[in-house]
């Protein structure tokens, strides 16, 4: 097991870093000391997030990502490498909420959220790996799914086909970089009182949806989706949670037990599949 890399004078990167959850590990990576880099693709949230991160000063930088393009991505370790030299914690956190049936959807849809919720994380890997393994000291690499990467709930066949592909490709990532001086992790939330199902009004010219909603549909799909969030944990809650689960090198992150009976419900399904060859 590779000592953790939560240190003071250390380095955080945070995608979907201006709101949400991803503020949350940001601001919980600040109080420990740590620099943190906090990206984001929406302009409107970096400045909310440069004002309330202010009392960090010259240890907090905001900048634009787009988690699909890659040139973002070699410009963000270009400026973490100026900046600070070496990165330690990589927070891929960008996501958006893509919800409908999938009868109805498109190939705009599942393109959307494929290349936000499992390329963004691709793509981080990508850039970001060599530069960690090359240093050599403690790091590690932790992705947000969801509790949608293991069970699909109403509507969320399409999302939860990416955030699937998220927790295999932390699974798997942390399989092979065993022994090594980086590890990963998979964060999967339940219920977090965030803007996750609100991204649809940000949703791309090139990704036109297949599932088409009105205003007053939007407006009431958004409203049902803020009142369930906003009965979950807290961001500051979750990023305490991301925290402690860096120090003690944890697999998986859930942030509540409220989903248990749905996932023993699932793991019995299997099993009773299984026993039946």
């Amino acid at each position: 097991m590779v000592s953790h890399p939560v240190h003071p004078g250390n380095t955080a990167f945070v995608t979907g870093g201006a709101s949400g959850i991803g503020l949350g590990i940001a601001q919980a990576m600040l109080d420990a000391g740590l620099n943190v880099v906090v990206a984001d693709v929406r302009a409107d949230h970096l400045d909310r997030a440069r004002e309330a991160l202010a009392p960090a000063g010259e240890r907090a930088l905001c900048i634009r990502l787009n988690v699909g393009d890659r040139d973002d991505w070699r410009r963000s370790r270009e400026i973490v490498e100026e900046r600070w030299r070496k990165l330690h914690i990589l927070c891929l956190n960008a996501g958006v909420g893509v919800l409908g049936s999938m009868v109805e959807s498109e190939a705009a849809d599942w393109e959307w959220s494929t290349a936000v919720n499992l390329g963004g994380v691709l793509n981080g890997v990508e850039a970001f790996l060599p530069h960690m393994r090359g240093h050599g000291e403690p790091a590690h690499i932790i992705a947000t799914s969801s509790m949608g990467g293991l069970i699909v709930a109403n509507d969320g066949g399409i999302y939860s086909s990416a955030k699937y592909g998220v927790v295999a490709l932390m699974e798997g990532l942390r399989r092979d970089l065993a022994g090594t001086s980086v590890s990963a992790s998979v964060l999967c939330p339940a219920a977090v009182n965030t803007n996750i199902f609100d991204h649809e009004r940000m949703r791309p010219e090139a990704f036109n949806s297949g599932i088409t909603r009105d205003e007053d549909e939007l407006n009431r799909a958004e409203a049902l989706a803020r009142n369930i969030l906003s009965h979950g944990r807290s961001p500051r809650e979750v990023g305490a949670m991301v925290y402690e689960a860096l120090v003690a090198n944890a697999p998986y992150v859930f942030t509540d037990n409220g989903v248990r009976p749905t996932l023993v419900a699932r793991r019995d399904a299997l099993l009773a599949s299984a026993g039946a060859l």
